[in-house]
């Protein structure tokens, strides 16, 4: 099975976020990061505070989300068993993260927006073969 590192290179540092308000389910694709010093602390920034997904986290963070599949492979990471609260970490804290993801810095101001932190108790690892999946239970 391939470490860690390979299933979040594997994803290009994004994610489809679930979060639910009300009973009624929402996705959404986003760019995250994982904290260098704590594997089980994804970040993610919000463009706009007063967005549907940061209104549904403030009611109920308890989140689901699965990085795209990786074509050849079959890589791709999964957890139901994650919340996602703001940070108290600010853009200068985690910009090292971020500054090589082209994509993410060309549509985003992050000085600008609000940091969320996805906290994982546990993250499935897949691939095209389920003998290889793997569970990683953090903490």
């Amino acid at each position: 099975m391939s470490s860690y590192q390979n299933f979040i290179d594997s994803s290009y540092g994004l994610v489809y976020l679930s979060t639910a308000e009300d009973n009624k389910p929402s996705s959404r694709i986003v760019s995250f990061a994982v904290d260098e010093n704590d594997a089980s602390i994804w970040y993610v920034f919000s463009i706009n505070a007063d967005t549907l997904k940061t209104r549904q986290v403030e009611k109920n963070n308890k989140i689901a989300l699965i990085t795209p599949v990786d074509l050849k492979t079959g890589m791709r990471m999964g957890s139901n068993r994650a919340k996602m609260i703001k940070s108290s970490k600010s853009w200068a804290d985690v910009h090292q993260l971020f500054e090589n993801n082209k994509g993410f810095m060309s549509a985003h101001k992050p000085a600008t927006e609000t940091l969320y932190e996805i906290h994982l108790s546990s993250l499935l690892l897949q691939t095209y073969n389920p003998a290889d999946d793997q569970i990683i239970n953090f903490k």
